[in-house]
C-alpha cells in the first residue's frame, strides 16, 4: 500500500466514523512560542486539550506535517544512519474532546488495523500502563489478544503528559509490529516497531503532582505514516518505502569515489530526508539565517550539501532533485507545486553560498588533519572556533567531518570560546549606548505588566481617521513607571497609539494631563511627548514618554488624560502601508503567485518589502510600478472586515507565513479587485494618496530573498524632486545643454573610459609576458615541483596584482610541468596546469607556501592569489623565509 493510499484510507476511515477532517496545520506553530516547529500531531490542537469545551469539533482527524530538527526534539544528527529518524515526517491522528472513551478508541484502532491495513494479530504486540486494568481487559477479552502479547509497562513508557508540569495527562497504549529482524530475539525490544500510540487523557496533574480526573476526558492518537508504510511495503527501513525511493532513485552520483555502497546509501537517504524538510519549511516562509528556525533550515541544507559533495556531486544538489519530490508528494501537498520557484530559488542560493564556504573549510580541516596532533587526533577548540567565527563553518559540521576522519573536536574549549565571544558582544552592547540599557529596562517593565490585569489596555487606533487633521482620545492611566534616564513608561486605556508591529513603525504624539486642583483652582496642564509605543504579548500597549521633572506627580493618581496622535506621521505611515499591499499584489501579478512575503518595514518616509523570488528585470520593475500607480489613480476604496482565519483563507486573503494570527478573528484589508491581506496596520480609506509610487532599489538580501525599497505619495514626490536636482547638477557638470542629452553624454564617457581600460589591460598583458625575473627559486609544495619567481616592481606598474596573476598564468602555459608562484612586492599568485598536474590545487599550494612567507590568500584549483605581510624583493629574502 503506497503512502498516498495510507493517508486516504486513514482519513476516510475516521471521517466515516464521525470525525471532521482538518488539513495539516503549519509546521511553524502559530500560537505556541515554546516550540520551534510542530513536532507531533497534537500540537496544533493543544489549546483544546487544555479547554476541551472550546474545541471546534468533538471528533477530529488529520495528517499533520511535523519537523524534529531543533531545540529539545532534534533528530538531525541521526538522520540517514538509522532506519527511522527523520527531520520531516507525517503523523496520522484521530482526536476526541469528550466524544468517546478508551474503549471506543481501542476498538476503532483495532478495526482500522485489522480491516483496512489487514495486519494479523500474530505479528502485533501492545503495551499498556501497568496499573491500567481497563485497557488490559479491552485488549485481552474484547479484542482477543493473547495475554503474552499484552505487555504492562511503567509510567516512563506508558504515561503521557503535556510537559513535566501542570496539565492534562493520562495512560497510553502503544501498538507494535514484529519486524522479524533475525538479529534480535522475540524478547528483544529492538525487534519491535512501535507505529501507533493511543493516549487516554483522563487526568489533570496539579502543581504538587496530584492526579485529578478530568471533567471532559480527551483522546489523542498518533500513527507514524513512514513507519506504517514500511510495515505494509515489507521494508525494514523507512527510506526503502515508495515516497523516499522516488527521490533516492533519482540521485545520480557516478563519481562517488571510494565510498562503499552503505555509505553511498546513507548519504542518499540524508539528501532525500533533507530535501523534504527544506522544501516544506521554505514553503511556510522559513528562510536560511543565523538564528532560530532559519538556522535550523541552514543546518539542514548545509548537511545535505556535504552529503552531495561526498557522493561526488559538486553542484547544488537539492534544487536538482526537486522534481522527484513533486512526483513523490506533490499530489498530497499542492503547495510544493504552487511555490516551486521560490523554494528552488532559496535552496539553490543557500547551496551555492555554502559550497564556497565548504571548499574553504574543508581545505583548512585537511591541513589540520595533515599537520595537527596525530597522537590525540583532536581538532583544537581554537581551530574549530576560528573555522566558525572567521569562515562561517558550523561547529557541528566540523565535528561530523572530524568524526568521519577518525578525529574528534575539543567541544569544551569551543563552548568556552563561544561563551566568551557572546559575553564580549553582550558587554559591548550594554556599554555602547544608554538607550540600549533603557530598552532593556522597558522590556523588563513590559514583562511585569503583561501579567498584571490592572495594567492592561485596549487599542482604539483603528477607529481614528488617518486623513483627519488631528486625533484626540480621552483615556485614563492604568500603569506608570519612571525609567532610570528620567523618561517614563505608561499604559493608558483606551490607547489610540499604534505600536510597532506587522512591519509598521509606531505612532508618536502627546499626552496631556490636567494638573490636580490646588485650593479649588486648576493649574496649567502638563504635556508629555510620546516617543514610542510598544505592543506586549497580551495585547496591552505601553507608551514611552519623554522625561519631565513633574511627570511622576502628575501621573501618580491616574487622572483622565488626553491622548493625541501625530496624524501627519500616522497619515504617512498609512500611505506606505497601503502602498505595501498594492506592491505585494503587483509582484504576484507580474512575477507570479509563487512570490512569498518575507518581511516588510513601513515608515513615514518610505517602505521596504522583502520577498522570495529570482532577481527582477528592469522591465518587470517598471510593470510593478505601473500596476501600483494604476491602482492608486483609480482611487479604489480600502475596506476593512473581520472574520475567522479559515474564512479569510477561503476568500483568498494573503497572509504572511511567519506571522501568527488569531484563529477566531482576523482583520482583513481589501482593495477590491487588487489586494486582500490579513493585516492589523493602519491604512488609507482610498488608494489615491499612494500616487506617485516609485521603486528606489531592488536587490538580494539573503539566499533566494529579494528586497524592494520604495516611496509613495508626498514622500515619492519629494524623492523625485531630489533626483531631478541630481540630474540637473550632473548635466551642468558635463556641460550638457538639456537633460534629454544627459544619457548620450554619459554613454560617450563610459565608452571612452572602457576603451582606455582595455588599452591599459593590453599593456598589462604585454608587461606580464615580457618581464624578466629578478630571481627564481625551485622548491616542492605538496609533492608538486614549484618555481617561485620574483619580479621587480616598476614605477609604472607598482605592485599590480593583475600583472602578478597574468604572469603566473603565462608561466603555467609555457612550463606546465611545474606550479609557478610569482611575487611582486607584497603581491603573490600561484598557477598550475591541471592537465599535467591533475591532483593539485592552486589554493592549497598557495596556503602551504604562505605558512612560511607569512600572508593571506586562496583561490581556485588553477589560479590562487594572496598578499604578503612584508614585501619580498630579492632571492636572499625569499630563501631566508623559506628556511
Amino acid at each position: 500500500m503506497s503512502a498516498s493510499e495510507i493517508r486516504k484510507r486513514y482519513l476516510d476511515y475516521f471521517v466515516k466514523h464521525g470525525h471532521t477532517r482538518l488539513p495539516s496545520a503549519d509546521i511553524v506553530p502559530k500560537n505556541d512560542s515554546t516550540l520551534l516547529f510542530t513536532n507531533a500531531g497534537m500540537v496544533p490542537l493543544k489549546q483544546y486539550f487544555l479547554s476541551p469545551a472550546l474545541a471546534p469539533h468533538k471528533m477530529i482527524t488529520a495528517v499533520q506535517k511535523c519537523v524534529r530538527a531543533g531545540g529539545k526534539h532534534n533528530d538531525l544528527d541521526q538522520v540517514g544512519y538509522t532506519p527511522r529518524h527523520h527531520t520531516f515526517f507525517e503523523m496520522l491522528g484521530n482526536f476526541s474532546f469528550g466524544a468517546y472513551d478508551k474503549r471506543a478508541t481501542i476498538h476503532m484502532a483495532w478495526r482500522f488495523i485489522a480491516e483496512e491495513l489487514k495486519l494479523p494479530k500474530s505479528m502485533l504486540r501492545v503495551t499498556v500502563l501497568e496499573t491500567d486494568d481497563e485497557a488490559y481487559d479491552i485488549w485481552l477479552n474484547e479484542i482477543g489478544f493473547d495475554e503474552k502479547r499484552i505487555v504492562r509497562l511503567g509510567p516512563d513508557d506508558n504515561f503521557w503528559s503535556m510537559g513535566h508540569g501542570e496539565g492534562p495527562c493520562g495512560p497510553c497504549s502503544e501498538v507494535f509490529w514484529d519486524t522479524q529482524d533475525p538479529r534480535y530475539s522475540e524478547d528483544d525490544e529492538e525487534r519491535w516497531l512501535e507505529f501507533w500510540n493511543l493516549v487516554f487523557m483522563q487526568y489533570y496533574r496539579t502543581n504538587d503532582g496530584e492526579l485529578k480526573p478530568l471533567d471532559i476526558p480527551c483522546i489523542d492518537t498518533g500513527m507514524g505514516l513512514e513507519r506504517v508504510a514500511s510495515i505494509l511495503q515489507q521494508k525494514r527501513n523507512n527510506f526503502d518505502t515508495d515516497e523516499f525511493q522516488t527521490i533516492i532513485q533519482s540521485i545520480q552520483a557516478p563519481n562517488a569515489g571510494a565510498l562503499d555502497s552503505e555509505s553511498q546509501l546513507t548519504y542518499k537517504r540524508i539528501l532525500a530526508d533533507h530535501l523534504r524538510a527544506s522544501a516544506f519549511l521554505i514553503a511556510e516562509g522559513v528562510y536560511p539565517s543565523n538564528t532560530g528556525r532559519g538556522y535550523v533550515l541552514r543546518r539542514i541544507i548545509r548537511r545535505a550539501v556535504r552529503a552531495g559533495r561526498l557522493l561526488g556531486i559538486n553542484a547544488s544538489v537539492l534544487s536538482g532533485l526537486y522534481p522527484s519530490l513533486e512526483a513523490a508528494m506533490g499530489s498530497a501537498y499542492p503547495e510544493l507545486i504552487e511555490r516551486r520557484d521560490p523554494i528552488i530559488s532559496v535552496i539553490k542560493a543557500e547551496e551555492n553560498a555554502f559550497l564556497k564556504t565548504l571548499d574553504k573549510g574543508m581545505a583548512l580541516l585537511e591541513d589540520i588533519f595533515a599537520n595537527g596532533d596525530h597522537e590525540s587526533k583532536t581538532v583544537s577548540g581554537s581551530d574549530a572556533f576560528t573555522l566558525y567565527d572567521t569562515h562561517g563553518f558550523p561547529v557541528d559540521l566540523t565535528q561530523i567531518i572530524a568524526r568521519d576522519n577518525g578525529w574528534s573536536v575539543d567541544v569544551d574549549e569551543v563552548d568556552r570560546l563561544l561563551t566568551e565571544s557572546r559575553e564580549r558582544n553582550r558587554s559591548s552592547w550594554k556599554s555602547s549606548a544608554t538607550s540600549k540599557s533603557v530598552a532593556g529596562e522597558i522590556n523588563a517593565v513590559c514583562t511585569e505588566w503583561q501579567d498584571n490585569p490592572n495594567a492592561r489596555s485596549r487599542f482604539c487606533g483603528h477607529d481614528i481617521n488617518p486623513e483627519a487633521a488631528e486625533s484626540k482620545v480621552a483615556s485614563r492611566v492604568v500603569a506608570f513607571k519612571k525609567l532610570s534616564n528620567g523618561d517614563g513608561l505608561i499604559a493608558i486605556d483606551p490607547c489610540p497609539f499604534y505600536a510597532t508591529s506587522g512591519g509598521q513603525e509606531a505612532d508618536t504624539g502627546t499626552i496631556t494631563v490636567d494638573a490636580p486642583e490646588s485650593h479649588g483652582v486648576v493649574s496649567s496642564c502638563h504635556k508629555f511627548a510620546v516617543k514610542d509605543a510598544i505592543a506586549m504579548p497580551n495585547k496591552t500597549f505601553a507608551l514611552h514618554i519623554e522625561a519631565d521633572a513633574d511627570m511622576q506627580d502628575a501621573l501618580r493618581s491616574g487622572p483622565e488624560i488626553t491622548a493625541s496622535v501625530d496624524m501627519g506621521r500616522r497619515y504617512s505611515n498609512a500611505v506606505h502601508h497601503t502602498a505595501t499591499h498594492l506592491l505585494n499584489a503587483a509582484l504576484r501579478k507580474v512575477v507570479g503567485s509563487t512570490v512569498i512575503q518575507a518581511g516588510s518595514l513601513v515608515q513615514p518616509t518610505g517602505l521596504r518589502f522583502d520577498f522570495t523570488s529570482q532577481p527582477l528585470s528592469q522591465a518587470q520593475l517598471k510593470r510593478v510600478e505601473h500596476e501600483v500607480n494604476k491602482a492608486a489613480l483609480e482611487n479604489l476604496p480600502v475596506a476593512v472586515s473581520h472574520m475567522s482565519l479559515d474564512q479569510a483563507k477561503a476568500k483568498g486573503a494573503v497572509a504572511m507565513f511567519t506571522e501568527k494570527y488569531d484563529v477566531e478573528s482576523v482583520r482583513v484589508v481589501q482593495v477590491p479587485g487588487v489586494s486582500m491581506e490579513l493585516c492589523g496596520g493602519t491604512h488609507l480609506h482610498s488608494t489615491r494618496a499612494v500616487f506617485p509610487f516609485q521603486i528606489v532599489s531592488e536587490g538580494s538580501i539573503a539566499a533566494g530573498t529579494r528586497r524592494i525599497e520604495a516611496v509613495a505619495g508626498m514622500a515619492a514626490s519629494a524623492w523625485l524632486q531630489k533626483q531631478l536636482g541630481f540630474a540637473q547638477a550632473a548635466a551642468h557638470a558635463l556641460e550638457t545643454p538639456s537633460l534629454a542629452k544627459l544619457e548620450t553624454k554619459a554613454r560617450q564617457l563610459v565608452d571612452k573610459s572602457r576603451a582606455l581600460r582595455e588599452e591599459a589591460d593590453r599593456w598589462l598583458l604585454v608587461a606580464a609576458t615580457s618581464m624578466e625575473d629578478i630571481a627564481t627559486h625551485a622548491t616542492v609544495l605538496g609533492n608538486v615541483p614549484t618555481c617561485i619567481h620574483i619580479l621587480g616592481a616598476t614605477e609604472a606598474l607598482g605592485g599590480n596584482a593583475r600583472v602578478v596573476a597574468e604572469r603566473a598564468s603565462y608561466l603555467r602555459k609555457i612550463g606546465p610541468l611545474s606550479a609557478h608562484a610569482v611575487i611582486m612586492d607584497k603581491h603573490i599568485a600561484l598557477a598550475i596546469d591541471t592537465i599535467h598536474i591533475p591532483n593539485a590545487h592552486a589554493g592549497t599550494l598557495l596556503r602551504e607556501l604562505l605558512t612560511k612567507l607569512l600572508g593571506k590568500g586562496g583561490g581556485q584549483q588553477v589560479l590562487a592569489q594572496g598578499q604578503l605581510e612584508t614585501a619580498i624583493t630579492s632571492l636572499g629574502q625569499l630563501e631566508t623565509k623559506l628556511g
